[in-house]
């Protein structure tokens, strides 16, 4: 196995390659028998599943699917009740695309089972460029800035696939901007401004325990957003808090 040179200390990488050895090479680190793989993809975006179910490598001991806009969600639990721990991948479905707030949540699920488990999580969100097909770059922004943090606070290394070809050098440079470490592409171009608010300790807590109670307030909402009883937000609410922070 080819392994890519990726600096130790890098939790969230941008990959902006298409070599699959990247992605392969992002996954297989660590002791495969304590590994927990998670895999975000996008199929009716025609995103590849680059580094899942590739029999060629070692396979890690546990792995997760996180399927985006896939209509053939298998297994009898309803697409809402979240992951599915049960079979020999663990699955989850999400029907709607630009619902953030449930991709956020699903992925910190499979955090937390993970992370209580003791394993060494390793996740390929594949990919940003079919995310950003149906939804703005300025909040796709934000979101990917609360999430490596969530996953930073669980010591999971990530990698984000972004297609260059696919946007304007700004928009490259500014997804450069969230993570350690780029490999593939990079440009130096001037980033977009993104009006964000900086994650705080809050946010991340949340992020681990909030968006598993279906929390209402956005993933970058300060404190001062947040109710005192917290209740399951609609599609609107989260859309509006959204629109608020840019």
């Amino acid at each position: 196995m080819n392994e890519i040179e990726i600096d130790d200390d890098s939790c969230n990488v941008l990959v902006t390659t298409d070599d699959a050895r990247t992605c392969t090479g992002c996954l297989d680190r660590g002791d495969p028998g304590r590994r927990a793989e998670l895999t975000v993809s996008y199929p009716d975006a025609s995103a590849e599943q680059r580094g899942f179910g590739d029999h060629g490598r070692t396979q890690p001991a546990t792995k997760g699917l996180i399927s985006v806009d896939d209509t053939m969600r298998s297994g009898a639990a309803p697409a809402s009740s979240g992951p599915e721990f049960t079979g020999a991948v663990a699955q989850d479905a999400i029907a709607d695309p630009t619902n953030l707030q449930r991709l956020g949540t699903s992925v910190s699920e499979f955090c937390q089972r993970w992370d209580g488990e003791d394993y060494d999580i390793v996740v390929c969100f594949d990919s940003l460029t079919a995310l950003l097909e149906y939804t703005s770059p300025e909040v796709v922004f934000q979101f990917c800035h609360v999430l490596t943090k969530r996953l930073e606070s669980v010591d999971a290394v990530a990698h984000f696939h972004l297609d260059p070809s696919e946007h304007d050098d700004q928009t490259v440079a500014t997804f450069q901007s969230i993570f350690d470490e780029t490999v593939g592409r990079e440009t130096q171009a001037e980033t977009m401004d993104v009006d964000y608010v900086e994650a705080t300790d809050d946010d991340i807590a949340a992020l681990a325990e909030g968006w598993s109670e279906e929390a209402s307030y956005s993933i970058v909402g300060g404190t001062y957003d947040r109710p005192d009883d917290v209740t399951e937000a609609t599609d609107d609410d989260i859309e509006q808090t959204l629109a608020d922070r840019l």
